[in-house]
């Protein structure tokens, strides 16, 4: 085969396999830019796009807009389904919202444990609001056997990174 041949061959393949990505991240950029002005339905769109391609953060935001209602019909259920496929890319914020449906019991079956796996997870990657939430479980013992000790690790590791609700509760203990 000649070189320009192979040339006109390859530039086709990485088309073909590279502009998918680039048109659904475009969609997911489009979903945020439209969400920051709160067209809420405009937003669901683009990060429907996004997300039936497999996009995370896309489909944690558009799990939000269903637990929130914004721009689609309020759907615990759907939200749901969206953080599952999300946290199961490893994305932290998916976990986290999706531990919090655990803990309430919204869109799916209520479950400490489970909300407490999920928040482990969350937590390992450094999410501050996931590390309070698993401290929360420690300390009164929901879904993980009851420590004190583990619960003010986890708490400590909160504040560090920011958590007001971590550094209060420190604080309401008498720790440092």
């Amino acid at each position: 085969m000649p070189p320009l041949k192979i040339l006109l061959v390859y530039a086709c393949v990485c088309l073909f396999i590279v502009t998918p990505f680039a048109v659904y991240a475009g969609a997911f950029e489009n979903g945020v830019k439209a969400n920051n002005l709160g067209d809420y339905e405009k937003a669901a769109i683009f990060y429907n796009q996004a997300a039936a391609q497999g996009h995370a953060k896309a489909q944690y935001r558009l799990g939000i807009l269903y637990i929130n209602g914004q721009g689609v019909i309020q759907s615990d259920d759907r939200a749901a389904g969206l953080f599952e496929q999300a946290a199961e890319q490893g994305l932290a914020d998916a976990q986290y919202a999706l531990g919090v449906l655990y803990q309430m019991g919204r869109g799916v079956d209520k479950s400490n444990q489970r909300a407490a796996e999920l928040f482990r997870v969350a937590a390992d990657q450094n999410h501050p609001e996931a590390q309070y939430a698993l401290a929360f479980h420690y300390f009164y013992g929901q879904g993980v056997p009851q420590s004190k000790e583990v619960a003010v690790m986890w708490l400590k590791k909160a504040a560090a990174l920011g958590d007001y609700s971590a550094r209060s509760k420190l604080k309401q203990l008498g720790i440092q």
